[in-house]
């Protein structure tokens, strides 16, 4: 993962075994490549989502019930990690989830509307290190700067991910851009975001991070392009802004 001198961004592998740093990964998502550690306890709405002692995903914790990830990462059941850096954690917050509730609308070939709501089984005891994040009902506008974190690899080259949670810095692209990249891109649901020196990859990897812009959750990763070395292109990510009122309404309806 890349910090504020040196900021290169990649696909995070997130489905890595939890109990080693460098384990084979699998999945598709963002790796964050030459990056720096997160300052401890910056992300506590971070979350990591395990299925058979595998971390499938990441995703962000947006009420003491649910977690919003991404829905190609859908499983029938997770384990839900959630207050700690580390990977792993014997002392993390940990909870079981078996519903989830994928946008109607996902298209898995197009990956259009790759969002999805997990309902926790019990809620999350809230504190310093696990807060939920609001989810905003405005966009950034493009050229704004933002951090992604997760455990993902910290090499191009070797698939491993990392014990602790990594940030680097990226900035929102416009949507003009992105399109020559993603044609089927939505301006509503859909926005990339690079490194400044586009010295960053896409590839497959963990999906679900939070792009957090200005202190607003604004995208989750959702893919890559390949090759993961530079020059990059920028990897996408499912707009949060986009769907305010469905993840509003979802949570009353099932809660």
């Amino acid at each position: 993962m890349a910090g504020p001198l040196l900021p290169t961004l990649l696909l995070l592998l997130l489905s890595l075994a939890p109990g080693s740093a460098g384990q084979e990964a699998h999945g598709n998502g963002e790796r964050i490549i030459n990056g720096v550690l997160c300052p401890r306890g910056a992300q506590p709405w971070q979350v990591a989502l395990f299925t058979n002692h595998r971390i499938q995903c990441a995703g962000v914790l947006v009420h003491r019930n649910w977690v919003l990830t991404v829905a190609h990462c859908r499983r029938s059941e997770y384990i839900v990690q959630m207050g700690s850096d580390l990977l792993v954690d014997p002392n993390a917050q940990k909870i079981r989830a078996t519903e989830t509730f994928v946008h109607p609308q996902f298209d898995t070939a197009r990956q259009v509307h790759d969002i999805m709501l997990v309902k926790l089984s019990s809620p999350a005891t809230l504190s310093s290190a696990v807060r939920t994040v609001n989810v905003p009902s405005s966009c950034k506008p493009p050229g704004t700067s933002c951090t992604v974190s997760g455990w993902g690899s910290t090499s191009p080259d070797v698939v491993r991910n990392t014990s602790q949670l990594m940030c680097t810095q990226v900035s929102i692209i416009s949507y003009q851009d992105c399109r020559k990249l993603y044609p089927d891109m939505s301006s509503r649901f859909m926005l990339c975001a690079a490194a400044p020196d586009r010295q960053s990859s896409a590839c497959k990897g963990d999906s679900g991070s939070p792009l957090m812009c200005e202190g607003s959750l604004q995208g989750l990763v959702s893919m890559g392009i390949s090759p993961c070395h530079p020059p990059s292109h920028p990897t996408f990510y499912t707009r949060i802004c986009g769907y305010h009122t469905w993840i509003s309404d979802t949570m009353k309806r099932n809660s």
